[in-house]
């Protein structure tokens, strides 16, 4: 049987676990916080006592928060020295000259590496209807698309591990735009003395009836537009402009962005 093995245990990381464990797969996890890990050990979960523990497994998930966390414990300490075995999947939103890095690590050590980031929230990869954009080696997609189904739909963006990262970049960059133009776009409709709560019904009625419009325009709405900013992809715009500037590509919207939230997270 497949084992599993998982780096990082928070909010997506156990629901992914969740997901395999209830796939039947064998599974081995760790996290820095003990008692997220702990947590899932009534489900079936073997908890490893290092992140080089769960590296014996046949696919690793790390699913890390940022790249200094990334840094830490896949840099810095190097669970997987030593290991041919397993493939590993990082699953972490990163930018893309990191990923080559650590894809560059693993090939020198003769290690298969795969980046997917997930679009969705860990309800959606619950429901096993979150969207993987998947880049690496054929043959090691291959070899983990099964498991990769669990949580939703696995599209391959092709053999550069580096492209899956810019493909979800691009895509949080997209969303990071709808929330700030639609706050700003609330602030505009207020000022005039229009209500923002019947703005936003008209707006997710007409011009842009789907859920992600109405979940957030309903939250600025609630808060009130001179609430503090509400953009959970704001890290991701910053990111994506610095990435695009890496890769010498021009995006001056979202340097732009990025600067505006920079300012109003601040």
């Amino acid at each position: 049987m497949t084992q599993i093995g998982f780096i990082g245990l928070g909010a997506l990381g156990s629901a992914m676990a969740q997901r395999v464990l209830a796939a039947g797969y064998d599974t081995v996890g760790f996290n820095r916080s003990t008692a997220k890990a702990t947590a899932l050990a009534t489900t079936g979960l073997r908890v490893a006592s290092s992140a080089a523990e769960a590296c014996d497994a046949d696919i690793v998930f790390s699913v890390l928060s940022d790249e200094i966390a990334v840094r830490q414990v896949l840099l810095e300490s190097d669970p997987f020295s030593g290991q041919r075995r397993a493939i590993h999947v990082s699953v972490s939103t990163i930018g893309v000259p990191l990923v080559r890095a650590l894809a560059a690590g693993h090939a020198a050590a003769g290690q298969s590496f795969l980046s997917s980031p997930v679009f969705g929230r860990p309800e959606t990869v619950l429901a096993g209807s979150a969207l993987l954009a998947v880049g690496g080696d054929a043959l090691a997609i291959d070899a983990c698309r099964s498991v990769l189904a669990c949580f939703g739909r696995v599209e391959v963006v092709g053999p550069d591990p580096g492209s899956a990262n810019a493909v979800k970049m691009a895509g949080n960059f997209l969303m990071a735009s709808a929330v700030q133009s639609l706050r700003e776009a609330i602030t505009i409709a207020e000022a005039a003395g229009a209500d923002r709560q019947q703005f936003v019904d008209m707006v997710t009625s007409t011009l842009f009836p789907v859920s992600f419009y109405e979940r957030f325009g309903g939250l600025i709405a609630r808060r009130g537009s001179n609430a503090p900013a509400i953009n959970p992809f704001a890290n991701s715009a910053r990111l994506v402009a610095q990435t695009s500037r890496e890769l010498g590509a021009a995006t001056p919207l979202a340097d732009t962005l990025a600067e505006a939230l920079s300012r109003s997270l601040a």
